[in-house]
């Protein structure tokens, strides 16, 4: 509602948020949370109800360093039942070391990291074109049931995204993690819809329903679980740059993705190459906006660290990063 209101004095036309699903916030005196179950306040007094587990759900209710919050009550018509969303919380120690992963999100690949994953956003958007076509089609015939079929099939598609979201936010932690990284560099994306637009009305809604907000965030709070801190550069230039000379030109990139430098001639795949500036960035913002525990720190590489001053090391001298043109390997 504040950013809307933001928005709205600035003279930025926003629709107002819309709220469609039945839901109520609980807080520590209207909802008391156990293991296995909890106790509700109601308009019709004090409910207790027993939850329906999976191993997921038990491990962090079972978890003692974790205490148990507030809760958000949703109902779901079409299935005719009730999901409790949890707030837990523990106490994490942000991990020391100056090492950075550097992370790309777009439309081609959902996120691209300078380790030299690859997240294929195919999937994600392939889902959501099918469900644009069904919900065109429903629209266009405007009966009662197909207005039905609308409200339900917007609840699976939001399921969809999130789910998919969820998964690549936790590989990709779980990747700083194994990389021995304490922060992870992403773009500071406000307005990026604005600056893409380019009057393609496809490119135009696949924008608007890119969750690249819901991606940071959920990286964000999943990365703090392991101390690790998520940081947001400007993004300017990041997809033009030469990870690997510095050069910054329009038109090293083209219009399939690829990146090759107009200036040494350096080639590689045009996300991974933003992936590297981006945590080359952090690196090298000036004193005061940088992290204070960043110090000069290191970006990790698929295979080896560089620093802020251009400075290699290979883990494995054999294959030096660098020098590679090979688009790196794809993560599902």
């Amino acid at each position: 509602m504040k950013s809307t209101v933001v928005d709205w004095r600035k003279g930025n036309s926003r629709p107002p948020p819309r709220f469609n699903e039945p839901s109520a916030v609980y807080d520590k005196r209207t909802l008391t949370i156990k293991d296995r179950s909890a106790t509700l306040s109601t308009i019709n007094g004090r409910v207790a109800v027993k939850y329906v587990l999976g191993d997921y759900q038990k491990s962090y209710l079972d978890d003692d360093d974790y205490q148990k919050r507030m809760g958000t009550l949703h109902y779901r018509e079409e299935q005719d039942a009730f999901y409790l969303h949890i707030v837990i919380k523990k106490e994490v120690e942000e991990r020391d070391g100056d090492k950075v992963l550097g992370v790309d999100v777009n439309l081609k690949n959902v996120a691209v990291t300078s380790t030299g994953s690859f997240y294929d956003g195919g999937e994600l958007l392939w889902g959501q074109n099918h469900y644009f076509r069904v919900r065109r089609s429903l629209q266009h015939k405007g009966t009662r049931s197909a207005k039905q079929v609308l409200r339900r099939l917007s609840g699976r598609e939001n399921r969809f995204v999130l789910n998919r979201l969820h998964t690549i936010s936790g590989r990709i932690v779980k990747e700083a993690d194994a990389h021995g990284c304490s922060y992870i560099a992403v773009e500071r994306l406000t307005h990026i819809r604005e600056r893409m637009d380019n009057g393609n009305d496809q490119i135009k809604r696949q924008m608007h329903n890119w969750a690249f907000r819901e991606l940071q965030e959920m990286l964000a709070y999943k990365a703090s679980e392991y101390g690790i801190r998520v940081e947001e550069i400007p993004p300017a230039f990041t997809s033009q740059t030469c990870s690997k000379c510095g050069h910054q030109s329009s038109s090293n990139r083209n219009s399939d993705g690829w990146f090759e430098c107009n200036e040494c001639g350096y080639s590689i795949d045009g996300d991974y190459n933003a992936a590297k500036n981006i945590g080359l960035k952090l690196l090298t913002l000036p004193e005061g906006k940088r992290p204070s525990g960043l110090g000069d720190g290191h970006l990790a590489l698929k295979s080896g660290i560089l620093n802020g001053n251009g400075d290699y090391t290979a883990c494995d001298i054999s294959s030096p990063d660098r020098e590679s043109t090979d688009k790196p390997t794809s993560s599902q």
